[in-house]
């Protein structure tokens, strides 16, 4: 018996992923594939032109009861605060990590043989070639 596709109760029998199935829906409709890099999106309703509306859950919180008020989805606003937080954050390391390196740097050059060494790592990491 050979797998049959399209019956509605014969999931079992079903070679297409769900990625798949997305992707031929889309195109059916005229829409452009799923990006692979657009990262999960919060609640939204679908509308699919023919008096259907869906919701297409972001949160946890809706997947488990559609019907909640309260989405557990981040706003743009916390979106942003979060990713400004996380910009000041790798800009402290940055600058933690390269008054670091003036130190080491001016250290290597007060030793007495400091040019000799910078030499050397500069052509070990095959700088200025």
């Amino acid at each position: 018996m050979s797998p049959r596709k399209g019956n509605a109760h014969d999931h079992a029998y079903d070679t297409e992923t769900l990625q798949e199935k997305a992707d031929r829906l889309r195109a059916e409709q005229g829409l452009p594939p799923e990006s692979q890099h657009s990262g999960p999106q919060p609640c939204h309703w679908y509308d699919d032109g023919h008096g259907g509306r869906f919701l297409i859950p972001g949160c946890m919180t809706r997947v488990v009861n559609p019907d909640v008020e309260a989405c557990a989805c981040k706003t743009v606003e916390e979106e942003l605060a979060a990713a400004r937080r996380e910009i000041e954050s790798l800009k402290k390391s940055r600058n933690g990590l390269q008054k670091w390196h003036d130190h080491v740097t001016r250290a290597v050059y007060d030793h007495a043989d400091g040019i000799q060494i910078m030499k050397t790592a500069a052509d070990r990491a095959e700088i200025g070639r």
